[in-house]
């Protein structure tokens, strides 16, 4: 165990840098028998001598007086550095966030917040899981992440609290060559008996299949999957439409086919998007700024042309 101090160290370091006892104390605006006293414990607690006594010529390092000052300035430079970290935790500067997201929301968003977010913070690690509805709330709940992006979806209110960033809107997808790809808007009463292509998340599908329900239409799915693109990917051959709520930029898919987006004619209420975390857990400022950074960010986002 470490027993000198680092007040004892800095007194060295001064005594050696001015050349003697007298000036080091008229630097640092202490008596001289302070100083010396905590040369002379240094000393003793760690067995070196670390300066020879020559009166008239001040006081000169050792050779081990030497080697001691270079680890003394180590340790000062590391408790500075150390300080400056607690200053930056105290103002919510520096942490580690641990942050879920619902796979299919993850790329049109976690890689813009995390990037800016570091950009105007860069002690703050933001550490991201992608996963499911269910597994967001579990690790929620657990407390193995602090915050989550996810559909308000079935969340219980008792156990998790949540902050609103965005309610989209579900729309149609159809392939470029369908009949009805040149219409703005579309009934889904239109696509009552057409083939359907599902996202088959948990969540999402539970959600998709309810729109449907409250226009008594039974879909009639002709490929299903939990990944978005692959969803798009089979509309863009023809196996189907599709509904979706998040929606990329290119109307491209990964495999070069064209796609079309219509807006739905049904007043269908949208499905919110928000960031939620458990209830009764600590919010402290570090995640409360976080919060707040993102629900503008998200605004930024709904108020730029798509």
């Amino acid at each position: 165990m470490v027993r000198f101090t680092l007040k004892q160290c800095s007194y060295f370091m001064a005594v050696a840098e001015q050349g003697g006892i007298a000036q080091a104390a008229r630097v640092m605006n202490i008596s001289q028998p302070a100083i010396a006293q905590a040369i002379d414990k240094l000393e003793d607690i760690t067995g070196l001598q670390l300066f020879d006594r020559q009166h008239a010529r001040g006081m000169d390092l050792t050779v081990q007086g030497r080697a001691f000052y270079s680890e003394a300035e180590k340790l000062i430079a590391t408790t500075q550095a150390v300080e400056r970290n607690v200053s930056d935790i105290l103002a919510n500067l520096a942490g580690t966030i641990r942050l879920g997201c619902f796979q299919s929301i993850a790329p049109f968003h976690v890689a813009r917040l995390s990037s800016r977010y570091h950009s105007l913070f860069p002690n703050v690690e933001v550490e991201v899981s992608e996963l499911l509805q269910s597994e967001l709330v579990t690790e929620l709940l657990t407390g193995n992440i602090d915050l989550a992006i996810l559909y308000d979806l079935g969340l219980d209110p008792s156990l998790l609290g949540w902050r609103v960033l965005s309610k989209p809107k579900p729309y149609v997808i159809l392939p470029r060559d369908h009949k009805k790809s040149s219409q703005t808007k579309i009934s889904l009463k239109e696509l009552a008996d057409e083939p359907y292509v599902l996202f088959d998340a948990p969540g999402s599908r539970e959600y998709f299949y309810s729109i449907f329900a409250r226009y008594q239409i039974t879909p009639q799915i002709s490929f299903r999957s939990t990944s978005l693109e692959s969803v798009r990917s089979a509309v863009g051959h023809g196996l189907g439409f599709s509904l979706l709520t998040m929606r990329p930029n290119e109307p491209s898919t990964y495999d070069g086919h064209q796609i079309v987006s219509l807006e739905i004619k049904e007043d269908i209420e949208p499905t919110q998007i928000v960031l939620a975390h458990k209830v009764d857990a600590s919010m402290p400022p570090l995640l409360k700024k976080f919060t707040d950074y993102c629900i503008e960010d998200f605004k930024q986002q709904k108020s730029k042309p798509r």
